[in-house]
Parts: C-alpha cells; sequence; structure tokens
C-alpha cells in the first residue's frame, strides 16, 4: 500500500470514528458491574489510530489530525444544534429526534473538550517518548485516556445521576485494554512503511 493511500485510509477511519463515538456517547451500556457509555469501543480504537498516523506521518500530519478532529466534532455539535432550532412543519413530531440530539450536544461539547486536552499530550508524549512502539503507544495512551475519562465523564454525565466513579473505571480499563490489544496496528503500520523504505527517522 502507498504511503499516501494508507495515511488516507487510517485519517478517513479515526475522523468517522470520532463522529459516530460522539453521536452514541450518550446511550449507557452496562457490562457486569460497570457502566460505560455506548461509544467505549470504538472510541477506544481513536487512541491507537492517532498513533498509527503520527508514525505514517510524523509530528506535522499528528498535530494536523488533533485540529482536523476538533473541526470536525464542532461541525457535528453545531449543524445538529442548527437543525434542531429550524421551524418544521407542523405534522413532524420532533420531540424524540430533540431529547436526543439534545443529548448529543452536551456529550459533544465534554467531547471537545476532553479531546483537546488529551490528545494534544497524547501526540506530545508519543513523539518526544524514545521507547518502542509498545512503550510509547501505553504510555502516552495511558496519560491521555485518564485525562479524557476524567474529564469527558465529569462534563458529560455530572448531575445526570449517572455513577461517575464506575464510568470512569470501566472507561479507562477497556480503553485500556483496546489500546493494548491494537498495538500490532501499529508495528504493522511502521513496518509496512519500512519495507517500502518510506518510514520516517525515529518511528
Amino acid at each position: 500500500m502507498r504511503k499516501e493511500n494508507l495515511l488516507v485510509s487510517l485519517v478517513a477511519l479515526y475522523i468517522a470514528a470520532e463522529l459516530v463515538s460522539n453521536a452514541t456517547a450518550g446511550r449507557l451500556v452496562q457490562m457486569g458491574t460497570w457502566v460505560v457509555p455506548g461509544a467505549i469501543f470504538l472510541y477506544s480504537l481513536t487512541f491507537t489510530l492517532r498513533d498509527a498516523v503520527h508514525t505514517v506521518g510524523g509530528w506535522r500530519v499528528a498535530k494536523a489530525l488533533v485540529w482536523a478532529g476538533l473541526a470536525a466534532n464542532a461541525l457535528l455539535a453545531l449543524y445538529g444544534l442548527l437543525v434542531t432550532v429550524l421551524p418544521r412543519p407542523v405534522w413532524f413530531n420532533d420531540s424524540a429526534y430533540a431529547q436526543v440530539f439534545g443529548t448529543t450536544f452536551r456529550v459533544v461539547i465534554a467531547s471537545l473538550t476532553a479531546y483537546g486536552i488529551s490528545t494534544w499530550l497524547d501526540a506530545l508524549i508519543f513523539e518526544r517518548l524514545k521507547r518502542s512502539i509498545a512503550g510509547r503507544v501505553l504510555t502516552s495512551n495511558l496519560v491521555s485516556t485518564t485525562l479524557d475519562t476524567v474529564i469527558f465523564i465529569t462534563l458529560a454525565f455530572a448531575g445526570t445521576g449517572a455513577p461517575l466513579l464506575n464510568l470512569m473505571l470501566g472507561q479507562l480499563v477497556i480503553k485500556m485494554l483496546v489500546s493494548t490489544v491494537l498495538i500490532p496496528l501499529v508495528y504493522w503500520v511502521r513496518n509496512t512503511l519500512r519495507a517500502q523504505g518510506l518510514a520516517l527517522e525515529g518511528y
């Protein structure tokens, strides 16, 4: 696979995962004793996807990806808000849509705040840390997922009666499990580029 095609595919998958995650995060799921947002598995994928993109494109592309993710999530939130306030036909009942998207809007705002803080730190740690790929992925994701989880859960669910500590613990454990399982993806990306003589120095 050409480097450009690989990069475009990873970025497209990342942006799609971000948007679908924000649209589904408001639906809580019971997993044993844990309660987690419905987006947990897909959103957990985004942390390692960012590292894979970072490996392909380096620091410059990683920074651009953070901004692209913020822009995509903001577009989802703002356009959703616009649609809910536009006039509707008298025969159209939009209460269910407004309720769902109203919840999603709060979740997206929480996600944007958590995203903006955690992703920059994730990218910075991955760039500066001089360890193996696995070490960089695990370290950067541990720090960023912890921050992301605490900020997101607090802003999205505080005051709703949701068990905040339970949500945080379940999210953090699952995010790190998914990050660990997906480490081979980053190695595959790097090895694919090396085989073509296209790997960036330091990755």
